[in-house]
């Protein structure tokens, strides 16, 4: 997995184990909290870590909620979407990177052959001469 995707999982574990809502989630990303920190976030005799969020939300933005959010689920799998056209991007680059190369090489391969003696122009440039 890739960073992306790996931080949206982490959110969701997360989510899961304090039973935070999609909405909380969205604020506690807005206040730059990291998931890897809010495992470590488990003290019975406090305040629950989605009370806290919230009432450091509304603290630090003057409002209850963000404007708008996008369900975690959804995040999630458009970030394993565009990772995996991403990588298949790659491979298809590469792919073109190795063809231009051989084609590359063979041009001048034939060059070199026409210099020293090889194919003479009369002859068939596609065929290598022995």
């Amino acid at each position: 997995m890739k960073k992306a995707s790996l931080e949206l999982e982490q959110w969701r574990q997360v989510k899961r184990l304090h039973r935070l809502t999609d909405a909380q989630v969205q604020m506690a990303q807005d206040l730059g909290m990291k998931p890897k920190r809010l495992f470590q976030v488990d003290n019975p005799e406090s305040e629950p870590l989605a009370r806290s969020i919230e009432r450091l939300y509304l603290g630090r933005f003057k409002k209850p909620l963000p404007d708008s959010f996008i369900p975690l689920r959804r995040a999630l799998h458009e970030a394993r979407t565009r990772e995996r056209t991403e990588a298949c991007e790659r491979r298809r680059r590469k792919r073109q990177t190795d063809r231009d190369h051989q084609e590359a090489m063979r041009v001048s391969m034939l060059t070199l052959r026409r210099l020293y003696g090889g194919v003479g122009a009369d002859e068939d440039p596609g065929r290598l001469a022995d």
